[in-house]
């Protein structure tokens, strides 16, 4: 009789087993299903607006975003592991007519690859684009974010910015190189850093860049130094004065 009962438990365990298996929200939407699930790898996003996407992490994570306009594209995520739902966010002034967000996984427990998986964002509405605007359309990206901005340095003379990867080199007036910053995500890792220019605020000037997150910068103390002398006090992240 108690092995009678013991069996019956046994296959009613295994029988409860199976219908949460069945029942898992399984999206396999993904080329690394055994770090990240995506609900879905292309989203049509209208510009000014967000989408929420369910996927599951098997792992901490982080991700960065490719070529993009407006500082009010980003996501709004946990970074944790589980199952979630993240919210895309697209700016109203998105010029890019496909923003793709990089998902990299970021946990002690895995070592780091720098491999990566990705969900495409296609910008709807932004100023009307369509495939036969596309070069418009990357002139107009290109203005918004740049590889090199001209920049005023010491003796009032006119250096340059340029951006190699996600790191901004100042260079003076005969394209010497002097100091160098990146930014930083909090997680440890370099973020993402888009040249706007130069703007000025509380006596000095800041490198005006865009950023996936909310970034702060990383700077060495001789490459400070000359960043000060030559009137920078730090950056203006997605409208954000950040000092050295």
């Amino acid at each position: 009789m108690f092995k009678m009962k013991k069996n019956i438990v046994v296959a009613l365990a295994a029988f409860m087993a199976a219908g949460s298996i069945m029942t898992v929200d399984a999206h396999a939407e993904s080329d690394l299903p055994m770090y990240f699930d995506f609900g879905d790898t292309v989203l049509n996003v209208e510009a000014g607006s967000t989408q929420k996407m369910h996927m599951r992490a098997y792992y901490d994570y982080t991700y960065h975003m490719g070529p993009h306009t407006s500082a009010g594209t980003y996501l709004e995520c946990s970074f944790k592991s589980g199952t979630q739902d993240v919210i895309f966010h697209i700016g109203a002034d998105e010029q890019a007519g496909n923003v793709p967000f990089y998902f990299y996984v970021d946990d002690e427990k895995v070592m780091s690859d720098a491999t990566y998986d990705d969900v495409q964002v296609r910008v709807k509405n932004n100023g009307g684009a369509t495939a036969a605007q596309a070069a418009t359309q990357v002139a107009a990206q290109n203005t918004a974010v740049a590889e090199s901005v001209q920049a005023p340095i010491a003796n009032k003379k006119t250096g340059t910015v340029k951006k190699t990867d996600n790191i901004a080199m100042l260079y003076n007036d005969k394209d010497v190189a002097m100091a160098s910053f990146s930014l930083t995500n909090g997680n440890g890792q370099m973020a993402t850093l888009g040249l706007k220019g130069v703007v000025a605020g509380e006596g000095a000037n800041y490198f005006d860049v865009v950023s996936a997150t909310d970034s702060t910068p990383v700077i060495s103390e001789s490459d400070k130094a000359v960043m000060t002398a030559n009137g920078f006090a730090g950056v203006c992240v997605n409208g954000k004065y950040k000092n050295w």
